[in-house]
Parts: C-alpha cells; structure tokens; sequence
C-alpha cells in the first residue's frame, strides 16, 4: 500500500464510524498522525489534501552556476580565507554578483574541505587531570584596562603565580611565563587558551623548558575552570573592576603580590581537603599527614 492509498483508506475508515485510534491500527499509523490527516482532509477535502502531499514530495531543482562566477568564489576563497559570508558581500560589492552562502558552500566543498568551527580543531583529548604537584599548570590573561595580568595555577596544590604586563604580544607572554616557570620549578604541563599571547613563540618557549604546552579545547568551558575561578578571585578580592594604567603597573604588581601571599599562607580553600590553605596542603602532601590533621604554616 503506498502513502496516498493509505490516506484514502483512512478517510474511508474514518467514513466509516471508526475513531482515530481504530483507524491507526489499520494503516499502522499512531492515534495522533491519523488525527492530523483526517483534520486537513475536512478542511481540503481528500482529493485536494492527496494533491498537496504529492507536491511536498517534489524536490525543487538546485540552480545550475554557469560562467566565472564559481572560478571566482573559488578564488577568492584561496586568496584570502574567508567565509561564505565575505565571499557574498565581496562579490556583491566589487563584482555586481548576488549569490546566497548556501550557494557558495556548494561550490566551495568541491575543492575544499568544510565543516562545523568545532571539527576543524585538532582533536586535544579530554581534560588533563592532576594527581600531584606540578603535574598540570593552567594558563590565563585578565584585561584590567592598560593593564594585563598574566595569570597561572597548579591544578593540584591550587598555587597561584600572577605577572602584570602592558600588553598581550607573544613576547610578552613568554617573559611572564619565564617568570612563572621560575616560581613553579619543573611541570610535566603548561595549558592555555588559544589568545595571542600564547601564540607565536609561547608554545615553543614552553617546550624548550622540558614541559609539554597544551591549548585548551575552544567552547569547552571546563577546560580551564581552575584558572578561570582564580581569575574571579583576583578581581573579587583583590584589584576588583577598576581600570589601570600603564604607569600603575609596580604598584598593582606589588598588590599582586601581597594578595598571593595571602591566597597561598593564609586563605582557606574549598577544594583541598579540610578547606587546607595550598601551603598547608603542599605541606602536608610531601609529608603524607592524615587528612584531618590540621597543618601549621609558618610563612
């Protein structure tokens, strides 16, 4: 029985003193898709209702492109890069050509490969976990105006390490890092995100250093979630929202660096056992103390 048999037989059931519900069993159809059909077969009648399921079925013809017009999208594509969106907006402003992105995406995966922001990433693997000190070391950057702190974190101990900059230049990242790596010692991995400071010759300084260096997955909110805690801690609790300037930058590195001393010797944390300070923790880690046992830290 083909569809448009079905939907007769259905109208003629339904004719027939039978509910939606009975007629489904005989076309072998749900209670609620019957339903449907017998409610635009009384609207249009069953004649007018089969003609216009046979039209839906009917697959409108893509539009043929002829002439320089996909030598072009091509082109321009290889030139510079760009989206179906520019390749649009470029052709319609300097070459009187008005083309849809759909369009361009059909030409354009003939020669090149396409696909979703995500795919075209480099599969990274799951989030690196930390069972030890110095095992996994988070990377970030927070803009507090003509001011930059290069900010970092062990995963494991929860130590912090904050370099303030100007700017966010490669170079100037790998100087930060430089000194954070001297604060740090030896880290199996450095992670950060794909900004540019941690582009250019960040990944290699890193290497040179005998630590692996990692980009976090781009939308995967997770990757970095313990930088990115520490980094609401910094604003929160130390220099707030206020916007610095450059020739501010000794003295918001010097309040830098009386609040990590704070946040390492004094302040209670939440994910380390008994809600230990990280110097406390460290501390207890290297000499396996019971876990209840509070831990006195002397700075």
């Amino acid at each position: 029985m083909n569809r448009y048999t079905m939907f007769e037989l259905a109208w003629e059931l339904h004719l027939a003193g039978l509910n939606p519900a009975a007629v489904g069993q005989r076309v072998n159809r749900d209670r609620a898709t019957v339903y449907r059909w017998l409610s635009q077969i009384k609207i249009l009648g069953i004649r007018e209702f089969i003609r216009k399921k046979k039209e839906c079925k009917r697959r409108r013809q893509k539009r043929k492109i002829v002439g320089p017009v996909p030598a072009k999208i091509r082109e321009i594509r290889r030139d510079t890069g760009w989206c179906g969106q520019k390749i649009a907006k470029e052709l319609l402003e300097n070459h009187a050509v008005k083309i849809s992105v759909p369009t361009i995406y059909r030409v354009l995966k003939q020669d090149f490969e396409l696909g979703a922001a995500s795919k075209r990433h480099k599969y990274r693997g799951e989030t690196p976990k930390a069972t030890q000190p110095r095992e996994v070391i988070q990377h970030d950057t927070v803009n507090f105006g003509e001011l930059y702190a290069h900010t970092s974190i062990d995963v494991f101990t929860k130590e912090p390490a904050v370099i303030v900059v100007d700017n966010l230049e490669s170079e100037t990242g790998v100087k930060a890092f430089i000194r954070q790596k001297a604060f740090y010692g030896p880290a199996k991995l450095h992670q950060t995100d794909e900004g540019s400071e941690f582009k250019g010759d960040y990944p290699s300084s890193v290497e040179k250093t005998g630590s692996q260096h990692r980009f976090a997955r781009p939308y995967k909110k997770n990757d970095q979630a313990f930088i990115e805690n520490f980094n609401r801690s910094l604003r929160s609790e130390c220099l707030g929202w206020v916007k610095y300037r450059k020739e501010e930058k000794a003295a918001v590195q010097q309040m830098v660096d009386e609040y990590l001393q704070h946040f390492i010797s004094r302040r209670w944390h939440m994910g380390l056992p008994n809600m230990m300070t990280p110097a406390q923790f460290k501390l207890w880690y290297t000499q396996k103390k019971e876990v209840n046992e509070v831990v006195a830290f002397a700075p």
